[in-house]
């Protein structure tokens, strides 16, 4: 019977596992920024820069049809910046263009077999940017 637990517990597990893979930074025309500095994980994205002019973006797909939330966080001190997620068919789901802070929570049904962007486009932006996404299970 302990056994037979511990499989359910493990099971459970896997089940509740975050199945959103996210590849990325993809830079769409080059970093000039000498100060550029991101970090990318399974759950997350990150990035400060003191002078960003340009566009990146994060990959996103599912294994499977699942809601996720989004949190971002902007704080920017000179420039502007644009955070928005596109699918494939550039359909957007949300947007925030800033030039001092912004803060998006969101739930959004991302579906199984579409790709899904992260899109970061600066202007002269000194400041970061984190967005956090996690499937709700």
């Amino acid at each position: 019977m302990r056994k037979l637990s511990i499989l359910v517990v493990l099971f459970s597990a896997i089940l509740s596992a975050q199945n959103i893979k996210s590849s990325g930074t993809h830079f769409v025309d080059g970093v000039k920024d000498k100060k550029w500095s991101n970090t990318n994980g399974t759950d997350f994205t990150k990035a400060s820069f003191s002078d960003f002019t340009g566009s990146c973006y994060v990959l996103l797909e599912v294994d499977a049809t699942t809601l996720v939330s989004f949190k971002t966080f902007t704080k920017i001190k000179s420039g502007n910046l644009e955070i928005k997620l596109l699918d494939e068919n550039e359909q957007t789901y949300f947007c925030c263009k800033t030039t001092k802070e912004c803060e998006i929570l969101k739930d959004i049904t991302l579906e199984k077999g579409k790709k899904y962007r992260l899109y970061f486009t600066g202007k002269n932006a000194k400041g970061s940017y984190e967005v956090n996404f996690k499937n709700q299970s």
